[in-house]
């Protein structure tokens, strides 16, 4: 055992063409002779049974096997093994088990990640630390396995993060330098060295004098509102589009309510939103959606869900938007407004489109080794995308489904 607690973690990891192999399986599904007919029961057999998956815990194991290089196969590695390496880890380097206050035990903890299905933005960084993985190897856990968005240099905490990982300090190092970030005068603002700072950070980031000059600037410059900024913005543009849309559905349907005779977009609630992107998810006694656990794609849909309690949660800004949450919304725009002479039309168009304002978000593009994303694309293609969205959503809570 004292062998495999010998290791150091200074390797990226391995991406195993996840995304080469995502994008031709549902290409294939797309481009079938048998698509137009069977389109709902084709993508859900393709998400429930052959899209190769391989979840956070997969990827977490496989770290540390590439690590370790152990002489036995990847699939002899007992699980109460990887716990005694983590757990071993994080006390070398005195690493917090998060980077926020929880009552979840250590071994507990190290439990939920070689087990659970995701895992959260804080939660890699927190293994960052533990694991002593280099900046590049956190970048990879939050690009290839999260399927987030790279180190958010107009973020003060992540960027300090980098800089720690970067030049392999512990989470003590970290703290100091927030601290001292906060503490130290922003000093006068010059449009033109942020602007040469920002255009490439992990450039210039090279020393404790430049970051903490770097955070200063951040914390006055009025263009550093960050990714978090420019996806709520996106957000509220998208959100109001589809209030226009529903509305207009309404007033088709003559779903007239008593002393009101016409829909106008101001009327339209998230619980409205909701009632049109989750009619294939059945609701429980409360009128909420049932739990994403009954559904046999929610490990792989996680909580990839439009909720009204989700989206006006975002309005309030009491959750940030997440990268699905843009996806699912323009997706609704396009399946209602865009009517091409042939779907992949419509297909390409959604692609440059999301794209175009996942950019504006400082997000990586649409990623067809996400789960979801591979599903919303294959909806797009077809004749009638919000049907097949609402048929594969219940297909999926059906016990009966094959």
């Amino acid at each position: 055992m004292s062998d495999w607690l010998d290791f150091d973690f200074d390797q990226t990891i391995r991406d195993f063409e996840y995304t080469r192999r995502a994008a031709a399986g549902m290409n294939r599904i797309i481009d079938s002779a048998d698509f137009e007919d069977m389109d709902a029961d084709m993508i859900f057999h393709y998400l429930a049974h052959e899209m190769e998956v391989v979840l956070f815990p997969d990827y977490l194991k496989r770290y540390i096997y590439e690590k370790l290089k152990p002489d036995r196969p990847f699939s002899e590695i007992p699980a109460a093994e990887y716990q005694a390496i983590i757990s071993q880890a994080f006390s070398d380097n005195n690493a917090p088990y998060s980077l926020t206050p929880t009552t979840t035990k250590k071994t507990a903890m190290i439990k939920l990640w070689l087990t659970q299905p995701g895992a959260k933005r804080s939660t890699v960084f927190a293994l960052g630390f533990g694991l002593r993985m280099s900046a590049e190897d956190v970048s990879d856990f939050l690009t290839k396995v999260l399927k987030e968005e790279d180190f958010d240099f107009l973020d003060p905490e992540e960027t300090v993060y980098w800089y720690c990982f970067k030049h392999q300090l512990p989470y003590a190092a970290a703290l100091r330098l927030i601290r001292t970030a906060q503490e130290t005068p922003a000093g006068s603002f010059s449009q033109k060295k942020w602007d040469a700072m920002s255009v490439a950070p992990e450039i210039y980031l090279l020393s404790e004098e430049n970051l903490l000059q770097y955070l200063g600037l951040l914390r006055i410059n009025p263009a550093a509102g960050g990714r978090k900024d420019a996806a709520f913005h996106e957000f509220t543009l998208l959100y109001d589009r589809c209030r226009e849309i529903i509305s207009e559905m309404y007033n088709e349907e003559n779903l007239i309510e008593e002393g009101n005779s016409v829909w106008t977009a101001d009327r339209i609630r998230p619980a409205d939103l909701e009632k049109v992107l989750c009619s294939g998810i059945p609701v429980n006694e409360k009128n909420n959606l049932t739990a994403m656990s009954a559904s046999r794609l929610g490990k792989l849909f996680q909580n990839a869900r439009m909720s009204r309690q989700r989206i006006s949660g975002i309005l309030s800004r009491k959750h940030p938007v997440e990268r699905f949450d843009l996806i699912t919304l323009l997706f609704f725009i396009y399946a209602r407004t865009v009517e091409p002479d042939w779907p992949a039309e419509r297909y390409l168009q959604y692609i440059d489109g999301i794209n175009e304002i996942l950019g504006r978000c400082q997000m990586q593009g649409i990623y067809p080794a996400n789960p979801y994303e591979a599903f919303v694309l294959m909806c797009i293609v077809a004749e009638f995308p919000l049907d097949v969205y609402a048929q594969v959503w219940e297909m999926s809570y059906d016990d009966g489904q094959e």
